[in-house]
């Protein structure tokens, strides 16, 4: 049976530290819950998330495999596509410097950012990140809900 709460039609992103491999630099980058629809997909990849410190470990034992989708500078035939090994250079990431320019290109070409979601969540505090059992990346940070309408 398929969980009726398995709508891929609203996004998340949020801001989240994340251990640059090659640089061995932290740097806090966008990512997102689920891949989106439309033409942002574009500009998002799926790498594996390392851990932010050798005293990590996540409760539900999947240590081997902690993908999230990471949102890019520039397309994916620009930066080399999904393969983690070609996304070596840390100016490929989307920042929280580029939180503006994300919500103009948003609404340019078909999003709609859930505004009123964003405030109730920010304001009680609820599901914003923090700490997960689930994922290295720490103490991330709701920026916004978003969903393409074609």
């Amino acid at each position: 049976m398929e969980s009726p709460f398995k709508n891929h039609s609203s996004v998340v992103m949020y801001l989240e530290p994340y251990l640059n491999s090659f640089t061995k630099n932290y740097q806090n980058i966008i990512t997102l819950s689920d891949m989106p629809d439309g033409p942002l997909s574009n500009m998002v990849s799926m790498i594996s998330s390392p851990k932010l410190s050798p005293f990590q470990y996540l409760n539900n034992g999947n240590n081997l495999n902690n993908c999230i989708f990471v949102l890019l500078r520039y397309p994916k035939t620009v930066c080399g596509g999904g393969g983690n090994g070609r996304l070596k250079n840390s100016d490929f990431f989307m920042g929280a410097d580029d939180i503006p320019s994300i919500f103009g290109y948003l609404r340019t070409n078909g999003y709609s950012i859930d505004t009123e979601i964003t405030k109730m969540m920010n304001k009680s505090r609820v599901l914003i990140g923090g700490v997960s059992d689930n994922r290295f990346s720490g103490d991330r940070k709701m920026i916004c809900m978003f969903s393409y309408s074609s």
